[in-house]
């Protein structure tokens, strides 16, 4: 008598894709990724990657979108920006393969920025709150809201992804990070911390 084949797990399946194919997408990019090396990885068969996500290009989406919502999770202070920028530096960090997906994403599928409700949603409540503050002056005007918030996030992403920096290399990166964004929303912070 043969055995009864175990059911399949749906979720586990796209799971396991999921996770295979950040691996491939953040080592490799959407171009240079590929689907049987994913398909390898998560003990699938090709079929079942088209199957779920449609496309390679639907799948990277996927992936993004996936590790989108841990982002939206970074505490956000617009009273303290170089502290968010920390956390975001942290975040990187701790998770190199998610900084290396958004250097790819911006390479090969900037179209795909903020295609996650829930991160266009938390971008938007930022850029919204740094508006608010610049019109307070509790940041400076000379940049618009949206494009400080994007450079505080480029800069948080600098050198995320070499493996190589000694621990008190990284402490000092953190800290030159906060000094950085304090300088780009307050110039007047530099001649103080310089004086």
């Amino acid at each position: 008598m043969t055995k009864p084949a175990e059911p399949r797990d749906a979720d586990a399946t796209r799971r396991r894709i999921l996770d295979a194919a950040t691996i491939e997408f953040a080592a490799f990019g959407l171009a240079g990724a590929r689907t049987a090396r994913i398909a390898e990885a998560a003990r699938s068969n090709p079929r079942m990657l088209y199957a779920y996500y449609g496309s390679k290009n639907a799948l990277f989406a996927a992936v993004l979108n996936h590790h989108a919502a841990a982002h939206t999770t970074i505490p956000f202070d617009v009273e303290d920006l170089p502290r968010y920028a920390q956390c975001l530096f942290d975040h990187y960090r701790a998770a190199p393969h998610l900084a290396r997906l958004l250097l790819w994403q911006s390479l090969e599928r900037s179209d795909l920025t903020n295609a996650s409700p829930a991160l266009r949603a938390a971008t938007e409540h930022r850029i919204a709150a740094i508006e608010y503050a610049q019109s307070t002056g509790h940041v400076t005007l000379a940049v618009p809201a949206a494009s400080l918030l994007d450079q505080i996030h480029t800069l948080a992403r600098a050198d995320a992804t070499d493996s190589t920096l000694s621990s008190r290399r990284t402490a000092d990166q953190r800290h030159e990070l906060a000094l950085a964004v304090g300088a780009l929303i307050d110039p007047r912070r530099v001649a103080v911390t310089t004086a």
